[in-house]
């Protein structure tokens, strides 16, 4: 009996290991040099909808392309650079992360019948009562919320995050730009009982960080005053589309309360939007508890008024438009089924123009994933909004094309990252 059961686990481990370098194989001999056929789609027959996400929005040259498009279109040149800022995205594309990238690829979502393995496993399993600690870290808040706490030591030192922004400040000061920083809610509370015990201190030590930037003479826009759990997603670690509107409007508010825009804010009132439900999603969060969590509702949003934007967005391949806000939904038909889906509606890398505000004010916008959908609500009552996702080559670029506010916006991942990884 130990014998056959022995030869039968050998046998499985020897078709997971072909199947998987089969399909390395074959993309990277085959699909990466422009075949494509029966062959190929027999191969890659579970998994045909990983290909576009493989191949990431890391890629140098379409990064460039991208750049250049928006260089184009701001119709200026930044002669003199201040910082020589390079791409965050190029940044993290050594040979390592590229290997590890790899490897987890072919061994996750490339996997031979993957979704039929996570499809059981979620059948066997829907009875279960799940504990209040789940794998890899990840802590149920109740009502299925899930979130990977960070206790103290795990936090960076925000005082290296509070001198890079004050060098920033400096300079921007010294150009007549000014600089206002905004502390986006996280999905734990200061009255959950993970923040009062210790085991998330990310509550604590964005109120510290916050008090340290206004210390140094930086406005702050606090939104943590409005934390829920519903702000987000059960399954992601990121905040709904809908929430990223009533932030846009609390930050409108508070610009105009602070330098006298007149943006108009009623144009970010959630009633305003209708509501579109595209398909079912399981987060970052939730993909580390498979196969002990359902997949949840996601929603894009449509204002119910007239607009016109020019759009550049990249998301795999550069995509220009002119026309209503919708058409930044190009690529809405990926996001179905797809864990990508929050990047893939909201792309990372995105300019905008609205053309009903010719004399409107300009936004450079600079944070983490959060800003991805805020980014592109706040161009509903911006003339122009410069998006840059922690840092780009395009920093100098946006500065020569003088905004009227430089924005800092960062959830706690801002805190959890290394500073040097972070503006410039």
């Amino acid at each position: 009996m130990k014998k056959i059961f022995t030869i039968f686990a050998l046998a499985v481990m020897f078709f997971f290991c072909s199947s998987i370098m089969l399909r390395f194989t074959v993309k990277n001999l085959l699909v990466d040099n422009g075949v494509e056929n029966k062959w190929t789609d027999i191969v890659f027959l579970d998994a045909k909808d990983l290909f576009e996400s493989e191949r990431g929005d890391s890629d140098k040259v379409s990064l460039r392309d991208f750049n250049e498009a928006v260089r184009e279109k701001l119709q200026l040149n930044a002669e003199q650079k201040i910082f020589n800022s390079t791409d965050f995205n190029s940044m993290s594309n050594n040979f390592y992360s590229r290997i590890k990238k790899k490897i987890n690829f072919y061994t996750n979502g490339f996997l031979v019948f993957n979704k039929v393995i996570v499809s059981f496993s979620n059948y066997i399993f829907s009875d279960m009562v799940l504990p209040e600690i789940l794998p890899n870290r990840v802590i149920d808040l109740g009502d299925g919320y899930l979130v990977e706490p960070y206790p103290k030591d795990s936090i960076k030192n925000i005082d290296a995050f509070v001198q890079k922004v004050g060098y920033f400040k400096h300079i921007l000061d010294s150009i007549g730009i000014p600089l206002v920083y905004a502390q986006y809610p996280g999905v734990i509370c200061s009255d959950d009982e993970v923040s009062k015990n210790g085991k998330d201190f990310t509550n604590q030590t964005v109120s510290e960080l916050m008090e340290k930037l206004s210390q140094i003479g930086l406005p702050v826009i606090d939104l943590t005053k409005e934390c829920r759990k519903s702000f987000f997603y059960k399954t992601d670690h990121h905040w709904q589309a809908k929430t990223s509107i009533w932030a846009g409007q609390e930050i409108s508010k508070k610009l105009n309360e602070l330098y006298g825009f007149d943006l108009n804010v009623e144009l970010l009132d959630t009633n305003n939007f209708s509501e579109k439900l595209v398909g079912k999603w399981l987060g970052s969060v939730g993909k580390k508890v498979i196969p002990l969590y359902e997949k949840e509702n996601f929603y894009i949003y449509s204002p119910k008024y007239a607009t016109d934007i020019n759009w550049i967005l990249f998301h795999y391949k550069l995509f220009q438009s002119s026309g209503s806000f919708d058409s930044l939904y190009h690529f809405v038909s990926d996001t179905i089924e797809n864990s990508g889906v929050y990047s893939v509606a909201y792309p990372a890398l995105s300019f905008s123009q609205n053309n009903n505000l010719p004399d409107g004010k300009k936004i450079l916008l600079i944070g983490d994933s959060y800003n991805q959908p805020l980014s592109k609500f706040l161009a509903l009552v911006f003339k122009e909004v410069n998006f840059i996702c922690k840092r780009s080559s395009l920093l100098d670029d946006y500065l020569a094309n003088k905004p009227d506010v430089v924005v800092l916006g960062f959830s706690k991942w801002g805190l959890i990252g290394a500073p040097e990884t972070l503006i410039f």
